[in-house]
């Protein structure tokens, strides 16, 4: 099997035990996303505000 398409028609193909076994190892194989960043707790305030200001300065937010 080489395709997508292959290996859900083997999928399609499987006895429901087998399917179940096989959609169980499949969420344990899925990546979790990281959630949005956040800085680490040990950033200094001021330095956290510094790079907020650089990036409003080189990207400008529209306020209306």
């Amino acid at each position: 099997m080489s395709t997508l398409a292959e290996i859900q028609r083997a999928i399609e193909m499987l006895p429901t035990t087998q399917m179940e076994e096989l959609a169980a190892w499949l969420d344990g194989k899925r990546v979790q996303q990281p959630a949005w960043p956040v800085p680490p707790p040990d950033i200094p305030r001021e330095e956290l505000e510094q790079v907020e200001a650089e990036i409003e300065a080189a990207f400008p937010s529209k306020r209306y």
